[in-house]
């Protein structure tokens, strides 16, 4: 394959919001400063904090590339001010708490996108514990829409897309918070027919009791909630879909625990 390097026009813009996350938005920002891929447009939404979080934002001014902090509707009224603020080629999430994989995860995606024709890419990502231990390992396979019938879904800020993809195919509805990710998934990965390649890296971590993760019983009573998602767009989920999904949650438990043995990823 042709190694075609156009870096220099492609910009990554990475949105981070932040509600009082002064205890932990630090290492978020640090893992996105750090990183070796340079044309990075970095963006935090915060939704009018009344901790500490913007002073420790303004530790980092120089290194931010927009900063708006103002009371929003919900989290995903925070995700759709930043991307309308994006003005990047290629865009995706990390929020406060959460960090990227390594300082390599940017040069990595940006490269994906050079060298693949391709609209939407999603990696793995691990969710650790106070102590930096794997507690959820998501390793997600190479894509097939049939695996979305099966309960697949990759973690959402795995996800990076080409931003030109939002004017057509839209935002987070936030008539549907607190599942308004989950529509979003199936609408860009399922009901329309976009070119989609897995990236075979890890992505990120997730900080257990952040913004990002929820209690096991609020994800079992989420999964209902997951049905009306399919009914909006026309197609009734396979009756399968919940028990598959909940099974491969399961299975992300027992992968943490083989790499705690291991101490591999």
């Amino acid at each position: 394959m042709i190694q075609r390097n156009h870096h220099a026009e492609l910009k990554i813009s990475l949105i981070t919001i932040s509600f009082n996350n002064a205890l932990d938005i630090r290492p978020t920002i640090e893992s996105v400063i750090s990183q070796s891929y340079q044309n990075i447009e970095y963006i935090i939404v915060d939704g009018g904090s009344q901790d500490d979080t913007l002073t420790v934002i303004q530790e980092y001014k120089s290194k931010i590339s927009r900063l708006i902090s103002e009371p929003d509707k919900n989290l995903y009224d925070a995700i759709n001010k930043g991307l309308k603020l994006a003005t990047g080629n290629i865009v995706g999430l990390i929020h406060a708490g959460d960090t990227l994989f390594s300082s390599e995860v940017v040069k990595k995606i940006a490269n994906h996108f050079d060298n693949n024709d391709i609209d939407i890419m999603y990696g793995h990502s691990i969710i650790v514990d106070k102590d930096n231990a794997p507690f959820r390992v998501n390793k997600s396979p190479e894509f097939s829409r049939n695996l979305i019938r099966r309960g697949w879904m990759p973690s959402h800020q795995s996800i990076y897309l080409k931003r030109i993809l939002l004017e057509q195919y839209g935002y987070y509805d936030l008539s549907l918070h607190p599942y308004s990710d989950y529509e979003f998934f199936l609408r860009y990965f399922y009901f329309n027919k976009l070119k989609i390649k897995r990236l075979d890296e890890f992505i990120l971590r997730f900080s257990k009791g952040g913004i990002s993760t929820k209690n096991y019983m609020n994800n079992l009573r989420a999964q209902e909630l997951h049905k009306g998602c399919w009914l909006m767009h026309g197609e009734k989920p396979p009756f399968y879909l919940i028990p598959m999904k909940l099974l491969r949650k399961s299975g992300q438990f027992l992968l943490a625990i083989l790499y705690r043995i291991t101490n591999r990823y």
